[in-house]
């Protein structure tokens, strides 16, 4: 694939740096790692997230159904118009919408990178799944719903990152899996105010842990174990993912291992604090995540995937 000029990305740069404002605001880790891409492929990450984030919001925040529903409708007018003659940006995209900008640089990134629409698609069917939630009764159930809200991320992204993206989708998509299972292990508190346990049935039967158990807030022996055998599996998709960097383009490959790895880290962050999930949540240090940035450009000189 030959990827278009993207001098047009310069004339709608305050569009892409409020969708920056936005990645900087809610994940620091991502924009830690992605800032160390080429502008215009950061800027088009920085789409990517926006995009995610006000999906998101739509369920979490507001909790409104029609919002996402607005967003498909909207994505269906991007493909319909990118399908047909070259339009013209700013007379295309015109309708009101407080985050119009959004709209245009994600528009831009698809007439850029060719970003596929089914993973767009796939993300909102996860989030109306959220609005309507029913806790997974096994780990397939869960890994389903992984990949809807996580994995189609790691398939939105990786024709900006890689030349060869139909050719590592399952390692792509097991990255948004692990990365979507390290949130759950972080925000098993903050799931629970909002009545969601992400956290398979079968899983807490297996370690004799009930709802009432979560609620109280124990880290006990059982909790624990529970917690750190959920944390292998996401920590083997991590190692699993690894796998595709070789076809990462050359100049992306530092910013995505660097994002895989500050990622990671979250996890051995709750054991330093005690598996303390409950309360505050977890974030890396901003040191630490600088010292992950130098060992994802040692991995690289190496060639090795795993650390």
């Amino acid at each position: 694939m030959t990827v278009k000029s993207l001098s047009v990305f310069d004339e709608y740069d305050n569009d892409f740096l409020y969708c920056e404002a936005i990645i900087k605001k809610h994940s620091k880790n991502f924009h830690t790692a992605f800032s160390q891409l080429p502008k215009d492929k950061a800027r088009a990450v920085y789409a990517v997230y926006a995009f995610c984030r006000r999906a998101d919001d739509a369920v979490d925040e507001k909790q409104d159904p029609l919002l996402i529903e607005a967003m498909k409708k909207r994505l269906e007018k991007i493909q319909e118009l990118l399908t047909g003659d070259a339009i013209d940006l700013p007379q295309a995209i015109k309708e009101e919408d407080p985050d119009e900008a959004i709209w245009r640089a994600l528009t831009l990134s698809f007439q850029q990178f060719d970003l596929q629409f089914q993973p767009f698609f796939d993300l909102l069917v996860g989030q109306k799944q959220d609005l309507d939630f029913q806790q997974p009764t096994s780990e397939k159930e869960l890994s389903d719903y992984s990949y809807y809200v996580a994995g189609s991320v790691g398939l939105m992204l990786l024709p900006i990152l890689s030349q060869t993206a139909a050719a590592i989708q399952e390692p792509a998509i097991k990255l948004g899996e692990a990365m979507q299972r390290t949130n759950i292990l972080r925000d098993i508190g903050e799931d629970l105010r909002m009545g969601r346990i992400y956290l398979p049935q079968t899983v807490l039967a297996q370690f004799n842990l009930s709802r009432e158990a979560l609620a109280a807030g124990n880290q006990n022996q059982q909790f624990i174990e529970m917690w750190e055998h959920e944390a292998q599996l996401a920590e083997t998709l991590y190692q699993e993912s690894f796998v595709m960097m070789p076809q990462i383009d050359e100049d992306c490959r530092e910013a995505l291992l660097a994002a895989a790895l500050i990622y990671r880290e979250i996890l051995t962050v709750i054991r330093k604090n005690n598996y303390q999930v409950f309360a505050e949540k977890t974030a890396v240090p901003k040191q630490r995540k600088i010292q992950l940035l130098f060992t994802a450009k040692k991995m690289l000189r190496q060639e090795r995937w795993e650390g």
